[in-house]
């Protein structure tokens, strides 16, 4: 068995696993919650537990790790260094040394290393060319066309929902001003939904329906935003198809309804049956995608 480890560090939790690299299943997992407000070096001692975890679980298997990769939710720029601090601030932070004796350590986004899995292991063995975005706590996207998923000319091609877009009414001039992420996100729809009701629920709360008809509302109006985003991607790229990703974009009641919404943004009317498909590999690719840094391109999902 060709395998390595993967850690998926997000927003909420960091997650981590042993990779079967040649069909891309999980062998071993666990998963932490993420320190916020402590730092680089104390989100990498928790990963760096995890790596231990999955090290030992692979040698009382008799499994050799091919290295290590991580998946950050960052701007990581082709030299593989992060190059933002959404998260934390990496700037002096020594990421290699935090996994030393764990092999080879490979560093990209987060969102790149999903797409990745999916290539290899999921919907991209179908597909000439695809978008994936993920929808958790923050949103980010990655496209993948004949095999390789782009990574722009310094490696930051993952943002679409992060800046502002600026819209004028037609005939009073008023400027509206939105961010996407800061609405749609599960972070976003949190904090929109606290400023509007005055209570707190968390994005699990309002998919699943537990943040009465506010709730209801608001997970109508963000998965209409976000349809409305993916049809201008789909207008501007034309990929075969769409995958969603991510534990918001995955979850049922977000992602049928942002399904159902995307043709509707979408301007050739020949590609509105486009497919809009749910991660075949599920909360599980980030980490899979993170391990499969170190797959062969020509053996990876044979």
């Amino acid at each position: 068995m060709r395998a390595a480890i993967g850690i998926d560090i997000g927003g909420t939790k960091i997650a981590g696993g042993l990779v079967d690299l040649t069909v891309g299943t999980l062998v071993d997992q666990a998963e932490l919650p993420t320190p916020h407000g402590q730092g680089a070096d104390a989100i990498l001692a928790v990963a760096a537990d995890i790596a231990e975890r999955m090290q030992r679980s692979a040698e009382a298997k008799g499994i050799a790790s091919a290295g290590i990769g991580i998946g950050l939710p960052e701007l990581v720029g082709l030299d593989g260094v992060p190059a933002s601090s959404w998260i934390a601030d990496w700037s002096q932070s020594d990421i290699a040394r935090a996994f030393a004796g764990h092999g080879p350590v490979a560093v990209d986004s987060d969102v790149r290393v999903a797409t990745l899995a999916e290539l290899h292991y999921g919907h991209g063995k179908a597909l000439p060319s695809f978008v994936f975005v993920s929808a958790g706590t923050g949103l980010s996207f990655a496209s993948c066309v004949g095999g390789i998923v782009q990574r722009g000319a310094n490696g930051f091609a993952i943002h679409f929902a992060s800046s502002e877009l600026v819209a004028f009414d037609g005939v009073s001039g008023r400027r509206a001003d939105f961010v996407l992420e800061s609405f749609a996100s599960g972070l976003g729809m949190a904090r929109v939904y606290k400023a509007r009701t005055g209570r707190t629920a968390t994005a699990r709360d309002i998919v699943e329906g537990r943040a009465g008809s506010e709730g209801a509302q608001l997970l109508d109006e963000a998965t209409t935003a976000l349809a409305s985003y993916l049809g201008q991607m789909i207008n501007m790229i034309d990929p075969h198809g769409v995958v969603i990703g991510g534990g918001l974009g995955t979850a049922q009641p977000y992602f049928d309804r942002l399904r159902s919404k995307v043709p509707t943004y979408v301007w050739a009317e020949a590609c509105r049956g486009l497919p809009v498909l749910a991660s075949a590999l599920g909360s599980a690719a980030g980490v899979i995608g993170a391990a499969a840094l170190h797959a062969d391109k020509n053996s990876a999902g044979e």
